[in-house]
C-alpha cells in the first residue's frame, strides 16, 4: 500500500514591485533583496530575516543616521592636515594621498559592503564598517614621529576607508528601504548626515589639536567613534512588509528615465550610459577631491585666519549635505541629466574664481563648490538605476563607483606634481574647470540616449 506524499508547496516569490509598481530604489547596495524575496523560506534560506523586524522607521533612521554621521568623518582632512605634517615630519605631497587613498579604499568597501549586506543583511555589514573604521584610526594613531608614512597609509586610509565605504552602503540601504516611496528624500537625508560629519567634527577636532598631540586625537576619536557608532548600529532594522504595504504608491516624475528590464552588470557594461555613469563620476569629482585636502593651507594662504579656514571647513559639510539633498529632491523634477549639468557649470565657474579669490569672497566660493559638489553623489545612484533597473544597482553602481578612488588618486596626483613645479595652485583649478566641462559633455550623451530610450 503506498501512501500518497503530499506535494511542499513552491517558495513564493513575489517582486517588489507587486507592492510598488512605479518604485525605483536608487540604492547602490540592493541587488536580490529589491528584485525577489523568498517569503516562504526559514530564516537564513534564501532571504534576509531582518525584513520583517520592524514597523516603525524611528529608531532604525536615526541609528542610520548618527552611524552615518561618525563615518563621515572622511572628508575631514583637510583638518588635519597642517597638524599631520608638523607632528609626523611629512611632506605636503605625501600627506595629500592620505585623503586620496582613503577616498578609493571607501570605493572598494561600499562595492565589497554591496554584496555582504545583501547576504547577511545591514546591521551586521554596518557593525563590521564601522568597526574597521575604527580600529583603522586607533592603528593610525600608533604611528610615532617620524616613522614611515606607509603604516598611516594602510591604517588610517585603507582599513579606515574600507570601513566607511562597508557601513556607507549597508546604513544607505537600510535608510532607502524605509522610504521606497521617496527615493530623493531618503538618499537625501542619508547622504546628507554623511556630509555633516565634517560640520559635527571639524571644530572639535581643531579644539582637541590645540590640546593634544595629533596621535591623542586620533586616539581619542576612534574610541568615540566605535562607541557611538556601534550603539547606533544597534538600532538599524528592516521595514516590515505590513509597514512598506501601508505606503503610498509614487506617482510618475517628469523626464524619468523608466528601466524597461532589470539589466545585469555583464550587460549593463556594454552600453553607453554606463560608461557615462562612470567616468562622470570619474571626471566630475575632481574638483572637489584635489580641493579639498587644501581648503584650511589654500584659505590661511588667502588671508584667512586659522580659525576662520577651520570654519571654512566646517562650513562646506553644511554646503556639502544641503546639494546632496535639495539637489536629489530637484532632480526628481527637473530630471537626472538637466540637474547635474546645471551643478557642472556651477563647478566651472567656481574652479576659475578658486585660482585667485582670496579673504570671504573664497569661503563664499568654496561653499558653493562644496553644494555642487554633493548633488551628483545623491543624484548618480537614481541615474544607474533609472538606466539599468534596481535588482542589479548594487553591482553597477559600484562597479561605477571604483571610478571615483581611481579619480582621487590620480588628479591628486598630477595637482601635486603641478603645484610642486610652478609652486601655485593655478593649473590644479584649471584641470578641475576643464574636468567639469568634460562631464557636460558625457550628460549630453546621455540625454541622447535617453531620447533614443523614448522613441
Amino acid at each position: 500500500m503506498f501512501v500518497k506524499k503530499k506535494r511542499e508547496k513552491a517558495p513564493v516569490l513575489r517582486p517588489f514591485s507587486a507592492l510598488y509598481p512605479a518604485a525605483v530604489i536608487d540604492n547602490p547596495q540592493d541587488q536580490s533583496i529589491i528584485g525577489y524575496i523568498d517569503h516562504s523560506a526559514p530564516a537564513g534560506q534564501g532571504r534576509v530575516d531582518e525584513m520583517t523586524k520592524t514597523k516603525s522607521p524611528v529608531l532604525p533612521i536615526i541609528g542610520g543616521l548618527v552611524a552615518m554621521l561618525c563615518v563621515g568623518v572622511i572628508y575631514l582632512w583637510s583638518v588635519l592636515k597642517n597638524a599631520t605634517m608638523g607632528y609626523f615630519g611629512w611632506e605636503s605631497g605625501s600627506v595629500n594621498l592620505i585623503a586620496s587613498i582613503m577616498l578609493f579604499a571607501f570605493c572598494v568597501g561600499n562595492f565589497g559592503g554591496g554584496a555582504l549586506n545583501d547576504k547577511i543583511g545591514p546591521k551586521k555589514v554596518s557593525f563590521v564598517g564601522v568597526a574597521l573604521f575604527g580600529v583603522g584610526i586607533f592603528l593610525a594613531s600608533c604611528v610615532k614621529p617620524g616613522a614611515s608614512i606607509w603604516f598611516f597609509y594602510l591604517t588610517y586610509s585603507v582599513i579606515g576607508g574600507i570601513g566607511v565605504g562597508v557601513s556607507y552602503g549597508a546604513l544607505l540601504s537600510c535608510i532607502q528601504k524605509w522610504f521606497p516611496h521617496r527615493r530623493g528624500f531618503a538618499t537625501g537625508i542619508a547622504t546628507a548626515a554623511f556630509g555633516l560629519g565634517t560640520v559635527a567634527f571639524s571644530p572639535i577636532i581643531g579644539t582637541m589639536l590645540n590640546s593634544m598631540t595629533v596621535s591623542a586625537t586620533l586616539r581619542t576619536l576612534s574610541l568615540v567613534f566605535l562607541v557611538v557608532g556601534l550603539i547606533a548600529c544597534c538600532f538599524i532594522q528592516l521595514p516590515s512588509e505590513e509597514y512598506l504595504a501601508k505606503l503610498p504608491k509614487p506617482a510618475p516624475k517628469k523626464n524619468a528615465i523608466v528601466a524597461k528590464r532589470e539589466i545585469p552588470l555583464k550587460e549593463a557594461i556594454r552600453t553607453v550610459p554606463f560608461w557615462c555613469i562612470l567616468l562622470t563620476i570619474f571626471f566630475y569629482n575632481a574638483t572637489w577631491n584635489m580641493l579639498n585636502p587644501i581648503i584650511r593651507p589654500l584659505g590661511e594662504e588667502r588671508g584667512l585666519t586659522s580659525a576662520l579656514a577651520l570654519t571654512c571647513v566646517s562650513l562646506t559639510g553644511v554646503f556639502n549635505a544641503a546639494g546632496r539633498f535639495g539637489m536629489s529632491a530637484l532632480s526628481d523634477k527637473l530630471g537626472r541629466v538637466e540637474t547635474n549639468v546645471l551643478l557642472c557649470c556651477i563647478t566651472i565657474v567656481c574652479a576659475l574664481l578658486l585660482m585667485f579669490v582670496g579673504g570671504y569672497a573664497y569661503i563664499v566660493v568654496v561653499m558653493i563648490t562644496a553644494f555642487a559638489f554633493g548633488g551628483p553623489s545623491a543624484i548618480n545612484p537614481a541615474t544607474t538605476t533609472d538606466f539599468f533597473g534596481a535588482k542589479y544597482t548594487g553591482t553597477n553602481y559600484g562597479v561605477a563607483m571604483l571610478s571615483l578612488g581611481f579619480s582621487s588618486i590620480l588628479f591628486n596626483s598630477i595637482s601635486n606634481a603641478l603645484v610642486k613645479s610652478t609652486g601655485k595652485y593655478y593649473m590644479t583649478f584649471v584641470m578641475g574647470a576643464i574636468t567639469a566641462a568634460i562631464t557636460i559633455a558625457l550628460q549630453l550623451i546621455m540625454k541622447k540616449y535617453k531620447k533614443k530610450m523614448d522613441a
